[in-house]
């Protein structure tokens, strides 16, 4: 993946290419961007998910004593899912819940930046879908490894309950990857419903398919639907 850095100061410096190491360029205003991520389209559509967009978010942090903007991009999945129509009524909800976060890694002045390693999983997981909110986690249920973009990621799998569209109480599982890929961070995150209303097995395998058909490098088409930070 050729990660791509730009200084402000075209005048003065023109372009650099560097992988995510900025030091020397203390003058600049510098730029550095994640390569976007998304679910290849045979994946998604194998696990009954549709992509809903990517979110580009900007912005800017001081990294080593300079100020440094970065790009990071969210691309959101979501899926219909047969609830009780009980309690639920008699159409399918978008309950299932999957998002992929491709953001940078900055090292500048001595000093390291990453823009995912403060909040905790449950605050990520809030953060990049906007499905649910409240979650609460109860317990771990147990990990598992999965192959995707030629490396092998570890999935952590938490249950607990959350509310849907700002209506409906649930139990949910969440399954979650973070880790670097292309000298990017990677955060995956698939919320779903579970416990009476749902069979967990047969959602985790539909999540199993999305994360094994995940697609990132820097000319990668995606759909920006909003742009988040733009004015910084």
């Amino acid at each position: 993946m050729n990660r791509r850095l730009f200084l402000g100061a075209l005048t003065a410096g023109g372009v650099g290419a560097v992988a995510g190491c900025l030091g020397g360029f203390a003058d600049d205003m510098t730029m550095v961007s994640a390569a976007p991520a998304r679910v290849s389209d045979e994946a998604a559509a194998e696990a009954g998910y549709e992509y809903q967009g990517t979110i580009k978010r900007i912005e800017t942090q001081q990294v080593g004593g300079k100020d440094v903007e970065l790009t990071s991009y969210n691309s959101v999945y979501d899926r219909a899912i047969e609830l009780p129509a009980e309690r639920f009524g008699d159409q399918p909800v978008r309950a299932g819940a999957f998002s992929v976060l491709a953001a940078p890694h900055v090292t500048a002045g001595g000093e390291e930046f990453n823009p995912v390693s403060g909040p905790s999983t449950v605050e990520l997981a809030e953060r990049v879908q906007r499905r649910y909110d409240g979650l609460s986690i109860d317990r771990a249920v147990g990990g598992r490894a999965l192959e995707a973009l030629g490396e092998r990621f570890p999935v952590e799998s938490v249950e607990g309950t959350a509310t849907l569209n700002g209506e409906y109480d649930l139990d949910i599982a969440l399954d979650s990857i973070r880790d670097e890929h292309e000298g990017d961070h990677l955060v995956v995150v698939a919320i779903y419903p579970t416990g009476a209303v749902r069979d967990r097995e047969s959602e985790r395998t539909r999540i199993d398919t999305l994360v094994r058909g995940l697609e990132q490098y820097d000319d990668l088409e995606v759909d920006i639907v909003e742009t988040e930070g733009a004015d910084g």
